[in-house]
């Protein structure tokens, strides 16, 4: 039990969008009971939530819509929902609202509260405008008064705000934290993971790609191995390149994979912080519709898109945009890694992984506690 427990009764908002929001939200749940004697929560969540307590407004999954253009085809229910999520809340009068990621659904509802209840709000995890739409800044100072972050890059696209941030760290620095003279042992020699994403879109742009260079990789190299975790079975309807023979196909073990893989060819996205945490070295490719990325080019402001290479601050891991998602620069890229060596990223990656260790959904809560009292 915290030393700065709080016997006063208080009530907590809080909204996740998405399973990994859901993910930091029950153990932060979980680390705020150890500050608050008499805490409730009130919101909306997923699983992991609802064990801490939470009974979720309505079902997260209706929240669920990534992209630019995706969510304008919800966009009647998407407004539908927000506008009884604001009324219910004003009813409950909370102490605090915390907004999980979401921030195209969550930003509006914190702006909102502190203009109807002038509550102190809390946005976990920052909105990307370390990467784009800078000018966004402007509106989450109406919005919030403290951003906790996951990585230590982003407090600086605050340094002109009067935003307070709180770097918390990454929670699957603690998740992934393992003997890894032993694990690096273990992994399986020329072995290449494939990873092309949870959504179906991503999987119908990038996977064919990954198996197509797969074969040429293996037709170079034939003691190449490859191993692909799909987080869905029905997924394989989106795969038009065969497989058989060539890429050992499994369900819902991307880690597991990762773990015993010595490199990995993977779309952007947390699988990338996943494969850097487990020590596998990986090519980033990231492809959206055509239309998505002309609208997003103009306003990116990064050099590097993949997370390891943002965490290390330069070119790190070989990655390709768009255009250049093609085979012969995938094969290249696996290359890269082969001629620079395993090693050079292993000593790379333990140094970026020490410094996501700052404390996770403790010292996330603990900077919660301060805003309230």
């Amino acid at each position: 039990m915290s030393d700065s427990l709080n016997p006063k009764k208080i009530k907590i908002a809080i909204v996740a969008g998405e399973k990994s929001g859901d993910e930091l939200g029950g153990p932060l749940m979980e680390s705020l009971k150890q500050h608050f004697l008499d805490v409730s929560f009130i919101g909306v969540g997923g699983e992991k939530m609802h064990l801490q307590g939470l009974s979720s407004f309505f079902p997260m999954e209706k929240i669920s819509v990534m992209g630019l253009i995706e969510p304008l085809f919800k966009l009647k229910e998407l407004l539908s929902l927000r506008r009884k999520l604001k009324e219910f809340l004003l009813i409950e009068k909370p102490d605090i609202f915390i907004g999980i990621d979401a921030p195209d659904f969550n930003l509006p509802i914190s702006r909102f509260l502190k203009r109807k209840m002038t509550l102190k709000t809390v946005q976990y995890v920052s909105p990307s405008v370390w990467a784009w739409r800078k000018g966004r800044i402007k509106s989450i100072e109406k919005a919030v008064d403290c951003v906790i972050t996951l990585f230590p890059f982003e407090e600086d696209a605050y340094k002109h705000s009067n935003i307070k941030i709180c770097y918390a760290g990454h929670p699957l620095a603690y998740r992934l934290d393992q003997d890894f003279d032993e694990l690096i042992k273990g992994k399986q020699a020329k072995s290449i993971a494939l990873l092309p994403g949870s959504r179906k879109s991503e999987i119908s742009l990038l996977a064919n790609d990954m198996i197509r260079a797969a074969r040429e990789l293996k037709r170079k190299d034939n003691s190449y191995q490859f191993y692909m975790p799909l987080s869905d079975e029905r997924h394989l309807e989106l795969i038009k390149e065969p497989m058989e023979g060539l890429i050992k196909i499994s369900f819902n073990n991307a880690q597991e994979v990762l773990s015993n893989c010595q490199m990995a060819i993977i779309t952007s996205g947390t699988a990338t912080l996943e494969a850097m945490l487990l020590r596998t070295p990986c090519v980033t490719l990231y492809k959206t519709s055509w239309l998505t990325y002309r609208i997003v080019k103009p306003l990116l402001s990064i050099d590097n898109f993949s997370l390891p290479n943002l965490l290390a601050g330069s070119k790190l891991i070989p990655e390709l945009l768009q255009n250049d998602v093609s085979l012969d620069n995938i094969v290249g890229a696996i290359n890269e890694i082969n001629l620079k060596g395993l090693e050079h990223y292993h000593k790379n990656f333990h140094l970026i992984h020490e410094n996501l260790k700052a404390g996770s959904s403790e010292t996330a809560a603990k900077e919660i506690f301060n805003l309230v009292n």
